[in-house]
Parts: structure tokens; sequence; C-alpha cells
């Protein structure tokens, strides 16, 4: 009698410590999975807050004209301030399924070059959850903003697009094949950095036994999807949606030009030159890849060839093709005690803005079926501004490029 009640007791406590541990284990999990998908959540409200269309846009806005956010009237939501920037101009799309095209932007004109990529300081990033958020914004913005220029100034790939089947690679020099893979490939680009969650999941993901799970890959259908399946999903991405893609395109390089104002960090000031009061400086038209985050260097190549289309600068082009100025170093004014500050300061992180045309020059004659986009630039106004930081609130002064004091080598 005795050992049968040390048996139940032994096993009554053998069950409660099972069950406990069991139960421990499943909340375990159970939290670990909404922390995850907590996580996820506020991945997607942020990164979707600025893409998200005013109930009236469609009227306001019909192609989709740039708006620059105001920060009054944004969502409530919890996320909605890890975005709020008013040197942010948003292209909002013409539909839910795809995110908005968000670039910086100067004077309400999109900014390229040297970009504010949110630093603390010049030399460490801002590590908040609102940098972090900022940054990961313009970095996709940028890159949509690129794929979307190609689609309207290779719109004419379009006519050759087979609707009904993906194009496969072929040996041939069929030109009509040619266009009609990149016109494929241009969609596919797009609609996979472009889609919202929702639609990955339907055209990019395959569930892999039935887990709910998939892994998005840039492939249509998902992750080892049949032929029949790539198919279906491109064909049926095609119907629904490769009109409004080119429909929204033409907001971007319409006519085939564009504004931008183009920021070069200003890295060497040299030595100030009592004599003269300032510091000689390099113009920007002469293109000098910056620090890695510098949109300069994202292959886009819209600054790569300038071609005057003014008095003034074809002046400036004139002059620094010559061997005794071939530096383009101009005279910057700057009184000596605001100078000495600046030198002093090891922190600053000087930008130089001009405002300039891009100019789509065609695709590149060296390799054709490639359809490399070339561009040239010109300036369009001839006042380019200095400021001391790269949000550029802090401006140090400006030169007239109609009346320049060149430094000979």
């Amino acid at each position: 009698m005795i050992r049968k009640t040390y048996i139940a007791i032994f096993t009554t406590f053998f069950l409660v410590g099972v069950s406990q541990n069991t139960s421990a284990q499943f909340l375990k999990k159970l939290a670990k999975k909404t922390e995850t998908k907590l996580l996820q959540k506020t991945e997607e409200v942020t990164e979707s807050i600025l893409d998200n269309k005013k109930t009236n846009t469609s009227k306001e806005n019909p192609k989709s004209e740039p708006i620059q956010k105001d920060t009054k009237s944004q969502s409530k939501e919890p996320a909605a301030d890890l975005v709020q920037d008013s040197g942010i101009l948003t292209y909002d799309s013409p539909n839910p399924l795809f995110k908005g095209i968000s670039v910086q932007q100067h004077k309400g004109v999109p900014r390229f070059g040297s970009c504010d990529f949110y630093f603390s300081s010049p030399n460490r990033l801002d590590l908040t959850p609102e940098g972090r958020a900022k940054r990961k914004l313009m970095e996709k913005g940028y890159l949509r903003f690129k794929q979307m220029v190609e689609i309207n100034l290779l719109k004419d790939l379009f006519n050759s697009i087979d609707k009904t089947a993906l194009t496969p690679e072929s040996r041939t020099m069929d030109e009509e094949v040619f266009k009609s893979r990149k016109a494929q490939q241009l969609l596919k680009n797009f609609a996979f950095y472009s889609g919202t969650e929702a639609f990955m999941k339907d055209y990019f993901c395959n569930e892999q036994y039935n887990s709910g799970n998939c892994q998005i890959v840039n492939e249509w259908g998902g992750m080892r999807a049949d032929d029949f399946t790539e198919n279906e999903k491109y064909v049926d991405f095609v119907e629904k949606y490769m009109n409004q893609i080119l429909n929204w395109s033409t907001s971007f390089f319409p006519e085939e030009t564009q504004t931008f104002y183009f920021v070069q960090q200003l890295k060497d000031l040299g030595t100030y030159d009592f004599d003269n009061n300032g510091f000689w400086i390099s113009l920007p038209h002469k293109v000098r890849n910056g620090k890695g985050f510098d949109y300069t260097s994202t292959g886009s190549g819209y600054f790569y060839t300038f071609l005057p289309k003014t008095a003034y600068g074809q002046q400036v082009l004139n002059k620094t093709s010559q061997v005794e100025y071939y530096s383009g170093k101009v005279l910057f004014k700057i009184d000596a005690g605001i100078a000495e500050r600046i030198v002093n300061n090891r922190y600053r992180d000087l930008q130089i803005v001009a405002k300039v045309r891009v100019v789509s020059e065609g695709v590149s004659e060296a390799n054709p079926f490639s359809f490399n986009l070339t561009y040239s630039y010109h300036f369009e106004d001839p006042i380019v501004e200095i400021f001391e930081d790269a949000q550029l609130t802090q401006k140090l002064g400006s030169l007239d490029m109609r009346q320049l004091i060149y430094k000979e080598n």
C-alpha cells in the first residue's frame, strides 16, 4: 500500500513537471512566433507608410505627379513617425498592390548625387528606428525610380513583348526576341522590388510542404516553380498590371528629360587663400565618385556626360578643357572667420548643389541588344549653392557661373 502511494505521488510530480515544461516550451514558441509576426508587420507598415494613396489622389494627380508629404496629415499608426521627413518626395502608386517611389528632394525637385543617408555625424550612421526606416526607404526608392525611368525610355520594347508566354534565351540574333525578353525582365524586376507583401506572396512565392510559409525569390511562381506555373503567373500579371505600370512610368523622364538637383560632396577644400579671401573648389561638371553611399555610384549614369546648352555652361566647359584650367577650380569667396570655423570642424559635410537637366541620349551603340541607356546633363541655373550639411539647411554661400574666377594649375 505504501509503495503504491509513493508511486502515485512520484507519477503526479512527474506529470506536473512534464506539463510545466511542455507549457513553457509552447509559450516560448508562441511568444517567438508572435514577435516575428509583429516585426514583419512593423516593417510592412514602415515601408508602405509613404506609399499609401490618399482617397482623392487619382483626381488630383492623374499622372502620379510627385508630392511632398505633409507630416501633419500623416497617419497616426504606430510606425507613421518613422518616415516623416520634409526632404522626401513621393510618386504615388496607381495601384495599392505596388509601393510608391520615394526619393529625396530639394526645393521640390528630385535630389540625386550625394544624398542624405541619415548620419548622426558624417562618419556615423543614424541607427535609430527613424534613421533606419528612412535609409531603407531611400535605398529602395532610388532603385525603383531607375527602374521606372528604364521602362518609360524603353517603352518601344513593349510593342514586341510576348504577352502569352515567357520568352526563352536565344542564341539567334532575332531583334524581336531580344526586345521581348528585355521587356519581360524590366516588368519582373519592377514587380519584385515594388510589390507589397500580399502581391509578392501571390506572384513570387511557392509554398513548401503546406507549411504556410515560402521563400520569396525573383522568379515568377517562386522557388522551384515549374514552367507551367511560371508562365501562368507571368501571363496573369501582364493581363492585370502591365498597362498600369506603363502609364505610371510616364511620370519619370516625361519627354525623355527631367530636372534634378545634382549634389556633390566638397571633400577637399585645400588651404584658405588669404590673398583672394576664399577657397578654390571644383565645379560639379567633372564627376568624381564620393563615398560609397553617394547615389552617383549606383550606375544610373545620369551625370557622366556634361553637354552644356547655355552660354555660361559652354564657357565653363571651354575654360576647363584648357590645360592650365583643367582641374576646374574656381574661387569661392568666404569670410576668414567662417572659413576658420569650417576648417576646424572635423564633422563638416560640405555639399555643392546645382540645378541640372538630364537628357536621355538613347541606347548605347556599343551593344545595342543590351539596351543600356545613356544620358547627358547641363546646367539649368547659373547659380550654384554651397551648404555645410547633408540636409542642405545651412547655406554658406553661392557661385554665379557667369562670373567665375578660375585657378591656374
